[in-house]
């Protein structure tokens, strides 16, 4: 059987800085210290796979056998998810055995970081797959990233938060982002600190989200940036050059969360976008739940990082309530459903 390949791993090389996140970046260490699995969950642009990849970058001494990235966003077929990893790895294909069994064994004496990054819509075929692996290869360990958890015994997921929103002409990791990205962009760019708090503020601290803003300090100031986010999808577009991977426009950021829930979770999401602040299980039922939707799956949008749980309490980000707020017009329910939210509050 073919070894590893002679270096240790292939972890790709970072083309910017990586603004904030100490903090969790030493939790994912202590993390992959103790479990052989942690997944990093958020909502769509948050930064987990910045997250994985400085990981992945920061143990590459931490592993005798290396630290390799796997990229799974193209791959659509879970049943091929097991060669994806074997070829990063450098096994040659073995047609006659399981490839589960084929990396069970190849992993068994090894000691490396496996980043499954991007396991969304391939949850399934992943934890299929680690359910048979990792029990035979102990020093092995996996790190991946998911809109939701892979639900496997042992399991640590650790949640990745948008980066704090600051006050009015506070600073912080958001507010350093823009900062950062603006003076590469456009050297020597004079700055208003209220009107980039703003900015950031209404884009919810997302960082795909704010340096997708960013690209537009070539025709916009800061101020016009803010007036024009009632619009966000249209505005923050990516271009060709980008160094955003795969995702290049928001909408195709946040679109990729919609198309991995159900039909039910779509629905509800569309219809939970009349809140514009935080409510209950009981609130959702009396201004949502119909014919068309008789079951409220709120824990389904929690696991896929649509909904924020707050003890037993919701909220949405304002990006991800602005996407469904869209899909509610194309239903043509907005008119219907802000009535009943409005009589909702009425209610005594």
């Amino acid at each position: 059987m073919a070894e590893t390949r002679t270096h240790r791993g292939n972890v790709p090389a970072e083309t910017s800085s990586l603004v904030g996140r100490r903090a969790e970046l030493d939790e994912i260490a202590v993390l992959i210290g103790r479990s052989p699995l942690v997944t990093l969950t958020g909502v769509a642009g948050v930064g987990k796979t910045r997250l994985a990849v400085r990981t992945a970058d920061r143990h590459r001494d931490s592993f005798a056998d290396g630290v390799w990235v796997v990229e799974l966003s193209a791959q659509q077929n879970g049943d091929l998810l097991g060669h994806e990893i074997a070829a990063v790895l450098g096994l040659r294909e073995q047609a006659v055995r399981p490839q589960a069994e084929v990396l069970a064994d190849f992993l068994a004496d090894k000691r490396l970081l496996l980043v499954l990054d991007t396991c969304d819509h391939l949850v399934d075929a992943a934890a299929a797959l680690l359910r048979r692996v990792l029990p035979e290869a102990p020093h092995v360990r996996v790190l991946a990233t998911s809109r939701r958890p892979l639900g496997l015994p042992g399991e640590r997921v650790l949640p990745i938060e948008p980066l704090a929103a600051p006050g009015p002409g506070a600073t912080g990791a958001a507010v350093r982002l823009f900062t950062e990205r603006a003076h590469a962009l456009v050297p020597g760019l004079t700055l208003d600190p209220v009107a980039v708090a703003q900015v950031c503020r209404l884009l919810d601290g997302i960082p795909l989200a704010i340096e997708l803003a960013v690209r537009r300090l070539r025709a916009l100031s800061v101020q016009q940036i803010a007036e024009r986010l009632d619009d966000r999808f249209a505005l923050l577009v990516g271009g060709s050059r980008t160094p955003l991977g795969r995702h290049q426009t928001l909408r195709t950021a946040v679109g990729w969360s919609h198309e991995l829930c159900t039909a039910q979770e779509r629905l509800l999401w569309a219809r939970l976008s009349v809140f514009t602040g935080v409510f209950d299980a009981g609130d959702a039922r009396a201004v949502c739940a119909d014919g068309r939707l008789t079951g409220l799956p709120l824990c389904g949008l929690v696991d896929k990082s649509i909904l924020i749980a707050e003890g037993s309490r919701y909220r949405m980000l304002g990006t991800i309530r602005d996407y469904g707020r869209e899909w509610l017009r194309r239903l043509g329910e907005e008119d219907v459903l802000v009535r009943r939210h409005r009589d909702h509050g009425r209610a005594p």
